[in-house]
């Protein structure tokens, strides 16, 4: 037997990651390595009926939100405005921005909850984290987000792309603050939602494949790291300098990131823009004067309105998970 193990121990893999047997097994129709490669696939939910449940819910003062809770007083979604929510806008306005995906040549789909009970659908983001080996699931600090993993480990699967690792235990991650600046960088921005646990279990994940994890801290008023910053070309990116610590636009600009700055005068999520090619991005309407800025550095501005979907709490960023880029 021993005889037998040695002679086998030829054909030992020491690296996984490292060995082409890994795209013998999995293929190679997935992987995000960089934020602005040509996407080819992308997830999608379309907001609907599950946030007919938002009229139970009731305005508070407090959040200046409408607030849908249970029995329990749990949290199960929110809606930024005293009235209901214009499902029919909100349909329209996300099938318009899918629409162009697909002019674009990006593969469309859909997330989906059987159930209709998880009302938070609509920002795909959050669910996970892509990385070129294939998909970390993310653990969510908020009740309204507990059943998206669930569904997100079905449909990974159901799409043949390999979960190689979630966060766990005390953890704490959500996608919309995390970016791979190329592919041996990442960013993470700490927040309420993103805890210390959390960026150490995503640190560890991240090392298997030789990335580095830069970390950074959100102001109090922001959840996510793409309110703030969003890589738009290969050396550019759309930053809220006046958000951002002065450091890490420093380090920015040492990698040689051309750094252009979202307008402090136009509306919030207006950062919250997608890159779906090398200086080509999906990008809100409302933004004008960062438009101006973005196009004065030679990137092309796909606009779109998502006015009504920013109502929930987010934007064409939080709204699209791409599950496979172009490497650069």
């Amino acid at each position: 037997m021993a005889t037998l193990q040695m002679y086998m121990d030829k054909s030992r893999i020491e690296n996984t990651f490292e060995s082409s047997v890994y795209q013998e097994v999995w293929g190679e129709s997935f992987g995000v390595d960089n934020s602005v490669g040509k996407i080819k696939k992308i997830l999608v939910h379309c907001p609907g009926e599950e946030l007919l449940q938002l009229e139970g819910g009731r305005y508070e003062e407090e959040a200046d939100a409408r607030i849908l809770t249970d029995e329990k007083g749990r949290i199960r979604n929110y809606f930024k405005d005293r009235e209901l929510p214009n499902i029919a806008k909100m349909k329209e306005q996300h099938d318009n921005m899918t629409d162009i995906l697909r002019k674009e040549g990006v593969e469309v789909f859909y997330f989906e909850d059987p159930t209709k009970f998880w009302t938070n659908l609509t920002f795909t983001r959050d669910i996970a984290l892509l990385t070129s080996k294939g998909v970390i699931l993310n653990r969510f600090a908020m009740y309204f987000h507990q059943g998206e993993t669930k569904l997100a480990q079905k449909f990974f699967t159901s799409q043949g792309i390999p979960i190689i690792g979630a966060i766990q235990g005390s953890g704490t991650m959500e996608g919309g603050s995390f970016s791979m600046l190329d592919r041996h960088t990442a960013i993470v921005g700490r927040s309420v939602r993103v805890n210390d646990e959390g960026i150490e279990q995503l640190r560890r994940l991240l090392s298997y494949q030789d990335i580095e994890l830069i970390v950074l801290d959100m102001p109090a008023y922001y959840i996510h790291l793409d309110e703030a910053f969003v890589p738009v070309d290969k050396n550019k990116v759309l930053c809220s300098t006046f958000i951002l610590p002065f450091w890490f636009l420093k380090t920015l600009k040492e990698k040689g990131y051309e750094i252009i700055e979202a307008d402090r005068d136009d509306p919030m999520l207006t950062n919250n823009c997608l890159a779906i090619a090398p200086g080509k991005v999906l990008f809100p309407e409302i933004g004008v004067r960062t438009r101006k800025n973005l196009e004065k550095a030679g990137v092309e501005v796909l606009p779109v309105d998502v006015s009504e979907i920013n109502k929930l709490g987010g934007g064409i960023h939080c709204a699209t998970l791409p599950l496979w880029r172009e490497s650069i």
